[in-house]
């Protein structure tokens, strides 16, 4: 096992008055930063069963592996041929 001790330094009071300040300030919502919507970012459990093989290379991308999957298939849908060739 390999311990570190991490300097961490506190913020100034100046910084600390910015984040303040920051923090008062209303969001404006923009084209580039729109508001994030409960519903579309909503997600369901559901059970799923792989070979052991496409399970385990998906595991081989490591933490987030469930996320990138879920992507992936949100991205098929954009292929119809290639959803006809596997099903």
């Amino acid at each position: 096992m390999v311990r570190e001790t991490l300097e961490i330094e506190r913020p100034t009071e100046v910084q600390i008055a910015e984040i303040h300040a920051a923090a008062a300030r209303p969001v404006n919502y923009t084209d580039d930063s729109p508001r994030l919507s409960a519903e579309g970012r909503r997600k369901v459990n559901c059970t799923l069963r792989l070979s052991k093989t496409s399970l385990d290379w998906w595991k081989s991308l490591g933490d987030g592996y469930t996320s990138a999957m879920s992507r992936m298939l949100e991205e098929a849908q954009n292929y119809p041929e290639l959803l006809k060739r596997i099903i």
